[in-house]
């Protein structure tokens, strides 16, 4: 098993959970992977233990066709959070290149600036308190108003803005 694939050669693996691969859908440039085995990796994020499982890789690697020496680094909490925001920021950047938006868009815009803000992927206090003006003028109501109003006011958090 651990000569079946470059990786498995120093990996912690469990052999009794091997799947076999359908080398003919793998993107590989050398060698294909004959198995797939739950690897034990450590999140390089959160430094936590985390299983990659075979039937994961199997997906990965079969049907949505990442290359075959591509390898998963971060647990599925942090993938997750990843992912959210990537998707947060780019519903951000629609929203900011529109000319004028709706209500429910404006509520949107304010909902993603907060989230980006909080995960300190938007720094700008002067790009944030314009979205605030607008926000206030086009919702005033919305709860997302006043907490992006009230992030704005706290000097620990505009502080971390600026540095």
């Amino acid at each position: 098993m651990r000569g079946s694939y470059w990786r498995y050669g120093s990996a912690h693996i469990f052999p009794q959970t091997a799947l076999r691969a359908d080398v003919s859908v793998q993107l590989y440039t050398i060698y294909p992977r004959l198995y797939y085995v739950d690897m034990l990796k450590t999140c390089e994020d959160c430094s936590r233990p985390f299983i990659f499982y075979a039937r994961e890789q199997r997906y990965w690697y079969e049907t949505l066709g990442f290359y075959i020496d591509s390898d998963c680094m971060r647990c599925v909490e942090w993938r997750r959070k990843q992912h959210a925001v990537k998707r947060h920021m780019v519903r951000y950047t629609e929203l900011q290149a529109r000319g004028s938006l709706s209500r429910k868009e404006m509520m949107h815009l304010v909902d993603d600036c907060i989230f980006l803000f909080q995960q300190g992927k938007l720094k700008k206090p002067s790009l944030l308190g314009k979205i605030k003006n607008a926000a206030l003028k086009q919702v005033p109501e919305y709860a997302g108003t006043k907490t992006l109003q009230q992030l704005l006011q706290s000097p620990a958090r505009l502080a971390n803005l600026t540095s």
